[in-house]
Parts: structure tokens; C-alpha cells; sequence
């Protein structure tokens, strides 16, 4: 939380823009790097008590979904040229000419600033077609 204030405070301070963008079923769409199983769902019978269901993708309450979540989310951006930052591991920025862009990664939330409101909103919209 000390991070979201900061950044807050550095947005207000230069009179930015602030978005916030909540991405729906993050912990849902990604696979997993290791094999993970677990115990049939109540209401699944086998004949067999030792019957396991391997996982493919993430569940939510799964330990390892926010990690796959957040790798995802991280090659995303620095394939796409933003600079994670060594003080604040979810803080990614940009800085294309005169566009800078900066962005803070919390959970599942994404709080999005920057220069120009026109670059902010191109990241939105380009945003829906990877998360």
C-alpha cells in the first residue's frame, strides 16, 4: 500500500491523469510452468479414492496464480519496451519521446499515468487484447 500512496502522491503532485483498470479473471487465463493436482471437486465420485485432477490453468485460490499471473503480465510489458523498476518490482514505466507512461501492479489492479491522457487510453484499449 506504501507503493499505491506514493504513486498517488507523485500523480497529484504533477497533475496527471490516474485510470485504474481492474483485469477480470487474471488468476484464470494462464498456464501453469509446473504440474499441479488436486483432489476431486465435492460432487466428482470415482471408484478409486486415489484419483487426482491434473490443473492445465490457473484457479483462483491457487498459490502459484498470482505468480503466473503477474509473469505473464511483466513479459507482457517488456516485450512491449516498459522498464520494471529495481525500488518497486511492480512498477513498470515507458518513456517513448515525449509519452511517458507509468504503471503500478497491485494484485490484479493496474493504476495507470502518465503525460499524455491519448497514451493512456491507447494503452487501455490496446491492454484488452493480452489480458
Amino acid at each position: 500500500m506504501l507503493s499505491v500512496r506514493t504513486f498517488s502522491s507523485v500523480v497529484v503532485a504533477r497533475g496527471w491523469e490516474l485510470h485504474q483498470m481492474d483485469v477480470n479473471y487474471a488468476f484464470l487465463h494462464h498456464g501453469l510452468e509446473e504440474e499441479v493436482y488436486m483432489n476431486l471437486s465435492p460432487g466428482l465420485f470415482s471408484s478409486s479414492s486415489t484419483k487426482v485432477c491434473k490443473l492445465h490453468k490457473s484457479l483462483y485460490g491457487l498459490h502459484q496464480a498470482p505468480r503466473q499471473w503477474f509473469a505473464k503480465l511483466s513479459f507482457t510489458l517488456i516485450t512491449h519496451r516498459y522498464v520494471r523498476s529495481y525500488a518497486v518490482y511492480s512498477l513498470f514505466t515507458s518513456c517513448k519521446g515525449k509519452v511517458f507512461l507509468a504503471l503500478l501492479v497491485y494484485v490484479d489492479d493496474i493504476i495507470l499515468t502518465g503525460k499524455d491522457s491519448q497514451a493512456c487510453d491507447t494503452f487501455k484499449a490496446s491492454s484488452n487484447d493480452y489480458f
